[in-house]
């Protein structure tokens, strides 16, 4: 990157670059300093009622509970939930669930290893969104941002509408327990949604990841302009660059695009087109320096893809382990996920969002704050 030769809204970006990353240090700083994590103070009525729970202000509380009786048939009394912590005020990831919020005997063990993975994969829906944010602020590429507007789509649709219609409580043993309903699983949307959504970008229109196949065709002038596949449409590689530039694909004849591929028997290269499936007997068929590196980065894709499911496919099992949701409710918000992300890569970007983003990246105000689409 080079600063010297960045337009004038580049600057701007790194400006509110540091601004977040700024606040993000002051957060992780209060976090911290609260030892043991700040509680999250969730009062309860004593009444061992493990189906619903009743809320009160706080040990000295006397009037909440009057009506209530606990166990033994005496009056209730206002008691502290032993639901965990959590690990900072404003990110809602209990530290410790419980299967009893009367008692802190069944609660997990917050340094066991299940419980850390668990808050870890509790925390990686925030963590992914803000390495999106800082990726289009510090590069200008609009391929982050168009991930970032999936998840918020995803979040309204996920609280705004579905959680307030289904109106399902969470287990009793979750710290959120009074402050927002269980169905469906925010988090299980969000990483599962996003998760399908990554998994199309790699594979949908990618020959080179599905056959072993690298896109090519002829220039006009006898040199080779080498294309690969990728889920925003066809990439241009030529003069041994590595800066992918977006096409449009459509309007390309029939056949117009090959692909280029090693017979391993025989150690001969053969060019097979895209279109039709058939195998060229252009024996001058020639692999460059830019074909073969594509061809290494389909290995590149298909370890992007293990990464992605390594990193978000456990989130919804972690909100069960810490009892933050039902079975069920991480189920329905998978499904949830993987619907809208799916609607919204293949109809919405696809059709309509592609071609925007192309012709926004070449609009002057894009080209002011340095915008680009189509390379990361």
């Amino acid at each position: 990157m080079n600063i010297t030769k960045q337009p004038p809204g580049a600057y701007i970006r790194w400006i509110a670059l540091l601004g977040i990353l700024s606040y993000f240090l002051y957060f992780i700083i209060v976090g911290i300093k609260s030892d043991p994590p700040s509680s999250n103070a969730v009062y309860i009525c004593d009444t061992n009622n493990l189906s619903e729970l009743t809320q009160c202000q706080g040990l000295d509380d006397e009037t909440s509970c009057a009506n209530l009786a606990d166990a033994d048939g005496n009056e209730a009394t206002c008691i502290q939930s032993s639901c965990g912590y959590k690990l900072f005020d404003h990110l809602d990831v209990s530290v410790a669930g419980t299967s009893d919020p009367y008692s802190s005997e069944d609660a997990n063990d917050p340094t066991s290893f299940l419980s850390v993975m668990s808050i870890f994969y509790g925390l990686v829906p925030y963590l992914v969104g803000f390495i999106y944010g800082v990726s289009f602020l510090l590069t200008g590429s609009l391929v982050p941002l168009t991930r970032l507007v999936v998840l918020g789509v995803i979040v309204v649709i996920n609280d705004e509408i579905l959680k307030k219609v289904v109106v399902q409580k969470r287990p009793i043993g979750s710290c959120l327990y009074f402050k927002s309903f269980g169905m469906p699983s925010g988090h299980a949307a969000t990483s599962i949604g996003l998760l399908t959504y990554l998994l199309l970008e790699l594979f949908v229109l990618h020959p080179n990841l599905i056959c072993g196949l690298t896109c090519q065709k002829k220039g006009g002038d006898g040199d080779d302009v080498y294309y690969f596949a990728s889920g925003y449409g066809w990439q241009k590689r030529e003069n041994n660059s590595n800066n992918a530039i977006d096409i449009e694909q459509d309007g390309d004849e029939a056949g117009e695009y090959s692909a280029v591929t090693n017979n391993n028997a025989s150690g001969e290269e053969k060019i097979v087109d895209v279109e039709a499936g058939n195998p060229s007997n252009d024996s001058n068929a020639n692999v460059s320096t830019s074909v073969q590196s594509s061809l290494q980065g389909r290995w590149k894709h298909h370890l992007y893809a293990f990464l992605y499911i390594l990193l978000l496919f456990p989130v919804p099992f972690s909100r069960v382990y810490l009892y933050d949701h039902f079975k069920n409710q991480v189920l329905l918000g998978s499904v949830e996920g993987i619907l809208i992300a799916s609607i919204w890569y293949l109809v919405v970007m696809r059709l309509f969002g592609v071609r925007f983003m192309k012709w926004w990246s070449r609009s002057s105000c894009a080209k002011w704050f340095g915008l680009t689409f189509g390379q990361e």
